[in-house]
């Protein structure tokens, strides 16, 4: 089996978003809110990061366990085969609705 490297990619992303929204929230946005309009928000917002937290944690853990079980890294990037004629004609797909 290949070792897929695509997830640490997302996990990266997830970290840095919830980093953002860690900041945005001890910015304190809210000032002059209703506490109780502020109690959903706020609590998507934990959870996310809460989310992110665990995903990273699943994704080490997915990590280890392909290298014990010595999955390879993947060879490259799979690349279309081209069409050897020149056929360049449009396909066109009509959609009634």
């Amino acid at each position: 089996m290949a070792k897929s490297s695509a997830p640490n990619l997302y996990v990266r992303h997830a970290k840095n978003a919830a980093e953002s929204l860690k900041s945005v929230l001890r910015a304190n946005p809210w000032e002059g809110a209703d506490p109780m309009e502020m109690v959903p928000a706020a609590t998507v917002a934990s959870l996310l990061i809460d989310i992110v937290i665990c995903v990273e944690n699943i994704s080490e853990a997915v990590d280890e366990l392909a290298t014990l079980a010595n999955f390879v890294p993947p060879r490259g990037i799979v690349q279309p085969i081209t069409s050897s004629d020149d056929d360049d004609s449009a396909h066109v797909i009509t959609v009634n609705e």
